[in-house]
């Protein structure tokens, strides 16, 4: 059954139905990178991993509760910086981000790489993903983690601590 490009054009503009997120360690001189999505592949099977190719690699998406809020775009000029509020005793669940943040207090996480990408509904390609680097680390309890999210100034100059707007 072919659908029409209006109906093609309709799916993309309707509302995500889930948000893949790369926290990438080794922004922050880690060695590791860890794949969480707020969307399982088989809602109610018991399948809460949601295998995804990711920088043209099968990458594994463990499923966790996120949102992220604040995401704007105006024509001001001003960056937006959404809030991201994870599930902490989820994600300190997963081996790697644990391993990764053995020791981390609130301020060992700016500076982390965090990239997202929406999947959406019955479509078959993914949108070039958004790259955000944390912040500040809001909350940090046994209940959730709080992130301000700031996005990069360019892709040239994204590994340079400059080109990051982080609060001291």
């Amino acid at each position: 059954m072919s659908s029409t490009p209006q109906i093609q054009a309709q799916k993309l503009a309707t509302e995500a139905i889930g948000q893949l997120m790369e926290f990438d360690f080794r922004a922050i001189g880690g060695s590791n990178r860890v794949y969480v999505a707020n969307t399982q592949e088989n809602e109610g099977s018991g399948n809460a991993n949601l295998d995804i190719t990711w920088d043209g690699a099968e990458r594994t998406f463990q499923h966790i509760d996120f949102s992220l809020s604040n995401l704007r775009s105006d024509l001001t000029g001003q960056v937006a910086e959404p809030t991201l509020k994870i599930a902490a005793h989820d994600l300190f669940a997963i081996s790697d981000w644990a391993s990764a943040t053995t020791n981390f207090t609130m301020m060992d996480y700016r500076g982390l790489k965090v990239k997202r990408m929406r999947l959406f509904f019955n479509t078959p390609t993914l949108i070039d993903p958004q790259t955000y680097f944390v912040k500040s680390v809001d909350e940090l309890s046994a209940e959730q983690m709080v992130f301000t999210l700031t996005a990069s100034l360019g892709t040239e100059n994204g590994n340079k601590p400059s080109a990051r707007k982080l609060e001291i």
